[in-house]
């Protein structure tokens, strides 16, 4: 079992991918009818883990909501999402049974989740908050642990210390490293394909990562790179960071962690000893107009975001792109504000006060307008 203080996940023995899992979250407050919220909700939870790819029907039995969404996983695995939903004190509590599809529905495991959680909602249970000291709110009140399941947005570089990226390049191929699946897998280790970013700033420092991180545990492949901080020594001080030195006809790089590498110029490209690197455009700059759209299947809420070439934006579901209301719970899932794409991320600075950068990538049509907005990896198509 892991408790977080605000998530608990137990998880079933057995090896990884047929292992079924339930998720228990506290009770949030609905507004409105409560199973048009439910819907809501669960689209939500779904979307935050992966593709949705099938949803049923909201079913009410004996006054427990069921919802049964089929997804595939950041790994490519394919889980049955069980939501359930009862009134508790403080609202509707939503409890999650995770099914792999290879898992099928007359396994005990599944059974035994799914009578465990009408037996907390024959009671009524709900996860509250623990002890509090004097003074102190209860909502304020967290346990220690080395498990933490919230994103934490990283800070936006202010302009004078912004360090401007002279090169970036590119590398598509196999790398020898870990490979991570997401929540509820392990990590292996071997060859694996690869897309990594080779960014060389002006003030000789350097950076290598992932194209794209997939999920939040690589910030800056999930935020982009105006988060990466190059003047700070601290900041830069190990991987993947290092410095860089032109040599004419070579690049040498001082890796903070291993060997160095020293890569030959040929014409516009870097090449080395089984690595081939390409010169990379990151977003910069771009003022877009137009309605992007997060296309979902029938039955399922859409998320979009509304961008002006004034600078200004609005968006509706945007905060999927940082793992949803539970992953990233101050990311507002709706809001207006400014915009600026800088440093292959797109800024957005709600009114209220927030600001989140998202790794940004955007494809042009031949009209040299922009045809999708890639956010995190999410594709916002434009519809208008």
């Amino acid at each position: 079992m892991r408790n977080d203080g605000s998530v608990v996940l137990m998880m079933s023995p057995g090896v990884a991918p047929n292992r079924v899992g339930l998720t228990l979250i506290p009770p949030g407050s609905p507004v409105g009818d409560a199973k048009s919220w439910f819907s809501d909700q669960t689209n939500r939870l779904a979307q935050a883990t992966g593709r949705v790819l099938n949803a049923t029907q909201i079913k009410d039995q004996g006054g427990v909501l069921l919802r049964v969404i089929l997804t595939q996983q950041q790994n490519s695995q394919k889980v049955r999402m069980i939501f359930f939903g009862y009134p508790t004190a403080r609202g509707l509590s939503i409890p999650i049974l995770l099914v792999p599809l290879a898992v099928a529905d007359q396994d005990p495991r599944v059974a035994t989740g799914t009578q465990y959680v009408m037996q907390l909602a024959a009671q009524k249970f709900e996860l509250t908050s623990g002890p509090t000291s004097a003074g102190q709110p209860a909502t304020a009140w967290r346990p220690k642990t080395d498990i933490d399941l919230t994103y934490h947005a990283k800070a936006i570089i202010p302009k004078e210390r912004d360090v401007p990226i002279k090169n970036v390049y590119v590398f598509v191929g196999y790398a020898f490293g870990p490979s991570y699946g997401g929540v509820g897998t392990t990590m292996t280790w071997g060859q694996r394909a690869t897309q990594q970013l080779l960014l060389l700033f002006e003030n000789g420092v350097c950076a290598k990562t992932d194209l794209k991180g997939d999920n939040l545990a690589g910030h800056h492949q999930a935020e982009g790179f105006a988060t990466m901080d190059a003047a700070n020594p601290a900041a830069v001080a190990g991987a993947p960071y290092g410095h860089w030195t032109d040599n004419g006809s070579s690049i040498h790089i001082q890796w903070n962690s291993g060997a160095p590498s020293d890569l030959a110029k040929n014409g516009n490209t870097l090449e080395g000893k089984g690595e081939r690197w390409t010169p990379f455009h990151l977003a910069e700059g771009q003022q877009l107009e137009g309605t992007f759209v997060r296309k979902m299947e029938a039955g399922l809420r859409s998320q979009w975001i509304v961008l002006h070439k004034n600078g200004t934006f609005e968006g509706d579901g945007v905060n999927v792109t940082m793992g949803g209301d539970l992953v990233s719970p101050n990311f507002p899932a709706h809001g207006s504000g400014t915009y600026e794409v800088h440093k292959g991320s797109m800024i957005l600075y709600f009114a209220n006060g927030f600001t989140q950068a998202i790794a940004c990538m955007i494809d042009n049509a031949p009209n040299g307008d922009a045809k999708t907005v890639l956010l995190n990896g999410f594709p916002f198509e434009r519809v208008r």
